[in-house]
């Protein structure tokens, strides 16, 4: 198993993460993603979090995405975006968080 390493989206989502661009190309790790300072994901992110996870797929990097909200949940679910959802983790500590 590989080790892993967490990166933590603070804020708005609205374009590539280039700290996880490097992670995903060195390839030598898996990709915890913590949502739990993410206010706000557009269009432009979760094409981003699609192609990014597609990229990783590819690199044999597993990216699991953790500490996610409820709220942020729901916009995943609609979006309907499977690779997105495949990628959820467990739910977080507080009671108003989600798993995927």
């Amino acid at each position: 198993m590989k080790e892993s390493i967490t990166h933590k989206i603070i804020g708005d989502l609205s374009k590539n993460d280039e700290a996880v661009e490097k992670f995903i190309a060195a390839g030598d790790k898996d990709l915890l993603i913590d949502f739990s300072a993410c206010t706000f994901i557009s269009v432009s992110g979760l094409e981003w979090l699609e192609s990014m996870l597609l990229k990783a797929g590819s690199g044999k990097v597993n990216v699991t995405f953790i500490e996610l909200s409820t709220t942020l949940y729901k916009v995943f679910k609609v979006a309907r975006i499977e690779s997105i959802l495949s990628a959820c983790g467990s739910p977080a500590a507080s009671s108003n968080s989600a798993a995927c």
